[in-house]
């Protein structure tokens, strides 16, 4: 199995842990992700013409030679996502490649890290490869641009992917109803007060079910999830000490990688007690 891979800025910034994991992981599974050359950014949240936004993306898409894209963060699969969209429109099409010079087909297919593993490599597959059962609970948290508006692979609003990948490699994903609202990452820049109050309630239902962790799917929700938990509970006066993982730290944890390994050892939220409870 191989992919073109699209990292996104986190990557190679903020999100070096889930970097890790992901290497670890993929190849540990033998699934190949090739790194797009010269990549740009998808324009996140921040560029307000769609045009603009759409050539950003189809310049990543036109360079995917020929293979499915994968990609490990939300904000950059449903920008691409959504760029595939607007090429399906001929006008759309030709009025954003005239902006590109390598200009874009739409026969591209965008895919989360998430759906490879789950639809292509498949749960049953991955299970085989489980060394170390995890015998926790965790939380499964998809954010709010992981399944809608343009994705194709869950349920816009009850998705159940990340919790069938949390049971397959022996966990108990937990009932959980917050699991597809927004974290207040986007806005925490624009409006603090907010966005900590979403992460607020995020965290505290999170706390509520008993789960040992909160699974993550996007680098901006453990950016605000995990770094900000500190702010959140000294702003509420509450204490929640919920470690907030990457779903591929999940896997490698299973796999019988080390903590450290996944990059782990780089949370703001303590690990520790989480890695010792695996397996008891």
């Amino acid at each position: 199995m191989k992919y073109s891979y699209y990292p996104g800025c986190a990557q190679h910034g903020t999100a070096v842990d889930y970097r890790a994991s992901v290497e670890a992981v993929f190849r540990s599974l033998g699934i190949e992700l090739e790194e797009i050359r010269n990549w740009n950014c998808c324009g996140a949240l921040h560029v307000p013409d769609r045009n603009v936004k759409a050539a950003l993306s189809g310049r990543t898409l036109a360079s995917s030679k020929g293979l499915d894209i994968a990609t490990p963060c939300n904000l950059c699969y449903s920008n691409l996502m959504r760029a595939n969209t607007a090429f399906e429109d001929a006008a759309n099409k030709n009025r954003i490649n005239e902006i590109l010079t390598n200009k874009y087909g739409g026969n591209t297919k965008p895919k989360h890290l998430l759906e490879v593993i789950v639809k292509d490599y498949g749960l049953a597959k991955l299970a085989q490869h489980v060394k170390n059962p995890l015998k926790i609970k965790a939380v499964p948290y998809y954010g709010c641009l992981l399944t809608r508006p343009e994705n194709k692979f869950d349920s816009p609003e009850n998705p159940k992917s990340l919790d069938n990948l949390i049971a397959a490699i022996g966990a108990e994903p937990v009932k959980y109803y917050y699991k597809t609202k927004c974290c207040g990452g986007p806005i925490l820049i624009t409006n603090e007060d907010l966005a900590i109050s979403l992460a607020k309630d995020l965290l505290v239902m999170a706390k509520e079910t008993g789960a040992d962790c909160m699974v993550v799917t996007c680098p901006m929700c453990h950016l605000q999830l995990d770094a900000k938990q500190k702010l959140v509970e000294d702003r509420y006066n509450i204490k929640l000490e919920l470690p907030v993982i990457y779903f591929t730290q999940l896997i490698g944890l299973a796999l019988g990688f080390a903590p450290k390994e996944l990059g782990m050892d780089k949370h703001l939220v303590a690990t520790d007690r989480l890695v010792a409870g695996i397996g008891r």
